[in-house]
């Protein structure tokens, strides 16, 4: 036997009252619940600033280092020109001069020096792949999560290469003072 007409339109005005409810609920509970804050999309200046900085500290101590091992206390030799080594011959106008040798502690120094300095250069790329992708406009739609997603990898080899920065550093201090540059 088929419902009447009657239980239908009642059963229907039931159905229209609770989703009403249902939806008048809901908006009251968005009205009253705490707004989260809008989650930022791209670090504050501040970091990249720092970022940037620690990246020319690295750079100028990388040049303080090739100016400690190419310093003024070579012999003449070396300063005018002619290459100086265990195996080089002075210029035929410095005759009496000796070629300096370095000590094995001096070749230690710039070794680590230059270990250091490929580890800068990787941070500075890491860097610069950072910046590309926080300044990318095609991730402006994104949200924090997912541009913290993106940048994950640059970010922990940025890191990697911070601690390798900092280890080079250090066992580069701990050679450096014994460097001095000997003559035959």
């Amino acid at each position: 036997m088929p419902p009447d007409q009657e239980d239908l339109n009642r059963q229907l005005e039931a159905l229209e009252r609770y989703i009403s409810d249902l939806t008048e609920q809901r908006r009251r509970a968005k009205l009253t619940a705490p707004q989260p804050a809008p989650e930022s999309r791209r670090p504050p200046k501040r970091w990249l600033l720092v970022t940037g900085l620690l990246v020319v500290v690295a750079l100028v101590g990388g040049l303080f280092v090739g100016a400690v091992a190419w310093s003024d206390d070579r012999p003449a030799a070396a300063q005018t020109g002619s290459v100086g080594g265990p195996s080089a011959t002075p210029s035929a106008d410095s005759a009496d001069t000796a070629a300096a040798v370095a000590a094995p502690s001096c070749k230690t120094a710039v070794d680590r020096a230059n270990t250091m300095l490929a580890v800068a250069v990787e941070l500075q790329r890491t860097l610069a792949e950072y910046g590309r992708v926080v300044n990318d406009p095609a991730n402006d739609g994104l949200s924090s999560r997912e541009l913290r997603d993106k940048t994950a990898p640059a970010l922990q080899t940025g890191a990697s290469a911070s601690a390798r920065l900092d280890q080079a550093l250090a066992d580069y201090r701990q050679v450096v003072d014994r460097c001095k540059l000997s003559t035959p």
